[in-house]
């Protein structure tokens, strides 16, 4: 019984080896086969997003030297000088570098100087420079020390002076002049009265003007020479006045390189309405308000007269971008022609102008001359008249804003009429002429509209029907009112550094 129960131990045992060794295997084969597929798979590593790579060549940046003058400069000294004489204070300090010293301009070498300072000889130079009140000018080898100082400066005008006359002279007579034969009718208005008002320089000079002022920053002992020719200034000084000089001119030629460039557009409206004797603003304001270009009050509108008036516009875009809106707002009360010319560019306090006019010619007068024992010629004399747009401006910048000082003429040939005495025929010309003289200021880019030129025409027209023949026709009387609208948008231009 006991052997038999031995003998099932072993068969189970048997059994379950057999069993062991079967799955041993399978493990095994599946091992080498997942083995086999991560093998195949290929290895990808995530970028990481923060990392980016360039193929090229690597330039570190450059240590760029911090003083303009000698390699010596940047050398390190230490010392402490009390009442020491400036000559053996130099060579103390520079005799371990080898460099050697020149007085000039009769400097006492014994003059004491008090000074404690470590660091860098340029800054060391610089400190004693200050506290002499000496100019120093360093080469590799030499440092010389000089009292006065000599600079050349640049100055950003051209040679010359400007002079000019705005407004009305009481002096102002219409002439005729004799050339050629030819009679020159004057264009200008006739006006006899008494009042005038005018603005004029008879000698704008930048020359004079910085002489006089550079005059007020020299010593005793400086000395300035303009030269026009080069357009510069040299100026011999000590060189805390030189200095001063340096910055006023710095600051001058600013001024004097800034500009203005205005854009002028001139605007005339007929009225359909005969009996409209102006522009109706208020339409304007309900009909431009809402456009966000063109930017009315309600109280500044109420408050236009028939005098010349002033309305800001402000333009999104473009070079005359807020006046289209304008323009279709009044083409709602008549007819409107835009004339727009060309810009206007001047320099800071400088006068310019744009003068566009028409010259026509007519019969002036005519006449007849005789000779003993020849007979007699006819003698036909011509008259030019002109017309067109005349603008004179002097703007002065004063932050962002202009200052314009405005003389203005606007003028128009309405037709030539004959006139005729016996068999003798001459033409005249009728003209409209506006003009105005003023001062404003306007922001920079925003626009001065000035209104209130108008003018009236009266004209008969007759018309001849079957029906109304025989009781003469029928005549009647026109009347076309028009005004006149001036744009002038400054726009300060940006320029670059001088001196």
């Amino acid at each position: 019984m006991r052997g038999l129960f031995i003998s099932s131990i072993a068969v189970l045992v048997l059994l379950s080896g057999c069993a062991l060794r079967g799955s041993y295997q399978e493990s095994v084969v599946s091992a080498e086969q997942r083995l086999a597929e991560a093998y195949a798979v290929p290895a990808t590593t995530p970028a990481r997003q923060h990392v980016v790579r360039e193929q090229g060549y690597f330039v570190p940046p450059l240590i760029m030297p911090q003083y303009e003058g000698p390699a010596w400069y940047t050398e390190s000294t230490d010392f402490i000088f009390d009442n020491y004489p400036l000559q053996e204070a130099l060579r103390e300090m520079l005799y371990p570098l080898s460099i050697s010293v020149r007085l000039l301009d009769d400097i006492d070498p014994d003059i004491p100087v008090s000074l404690a300072f470590q660091g860098l000889v340029g800054d060391a130079i610089t400190q004693l420079g200050l506290v002499t009140g000496f100019y120093f000018s360093a080469t590799d080898h030499v440092l010389t020390l000089r009292q006065f100082e000599v600079a050349e400066f640049d100055v950003a005008f051209l040679a010359g002076s400007t002079n000019f006359f705005l407004g009305d002279d009481e002096r102002r007579l219409n002439q005729t002049s004799a050339m050629s034969g030819h009679q020159l009718m004057p264009s200008g208005l006739s006006d006899d009265s008494a009042q005038y008002l005018n603005f004029t320089s008879e000698s704008l000079s930048v020359w004079n003007d910085l002489e006089a002022a550079l005059q007020l920053l020299l010593s005793a002992h400086g000395h300035i020479a303009l030269n026009q020719s080069s357009t510069s200034i040299l100026v011999r000084d000590y060189p805390q006045h030189v200095q001063q000089i340096r910055e006023y001119l710095i600051q001058q030629n600013r001024r004097l390189t800034r500009q203005v460039a205005v854009d002028v557009q001139v605007i005339d409206i007929a009225f359909d309405d005969q009996e409209q004797a102006g522009i109706d603003w208020e339409l304007v304001y309900q009909s431009a308000s809402h456009s966000g270009i063109v930017n009315f009050s309600s109280g500044l509108v109420s408050s236009l007269t028939n005098r010349g008036s002033q309305i800001g516009i402000e333009r999104s875009s473009g070079r005359l971008a807020g006046s289209q809106i304008l323009i279709n707002a009044l083409s709602q009360q008549g007819v409107v022609e835009v004339s727009s010319h060309p810009r206007l560019v001047s320099l800071n306090n400088q006068i310019s102008k744009i003068v566009l006019e028409d010259n026509a010619t007519y019969l002036a007068s005519a006449g007849s001359s005789s000779t003993p024992n020849v007979g007699s010629s006819d003698l036909l004399i011509p008259g030019v008249v002109t017309t067109g747009f005349e603008l004179y401006l002097l703007p002065k910048i004063a932050s962002a804003q202009v200052l314009m000082q405005l003389s203005t003429s606007l003028s128009d040939l309405k037709g030539i009429e004959q006139v005729t005495s016996g068999d003798k025929t001459i033409q005249t010309p009728h003209t409209n002429r506006k003009k105005f003289f003023m001062k404003a200021m306007v922001a920079d880019g925003e626009t001065l509209l000035i209104s209130g030129l108008k003018s009236t025409r009266q004209q008969w027209q007759q018309q001849k029907t079957l029906g109304s023949w025989l009781f003469g026709g029928h005549r009647q009387q026109v009347r076309q009112r028009s005004e006149t609208l001036l744009l002038l948008t400054p726009r300060i231009l940006e320029t670059g550094v001088v001196l």
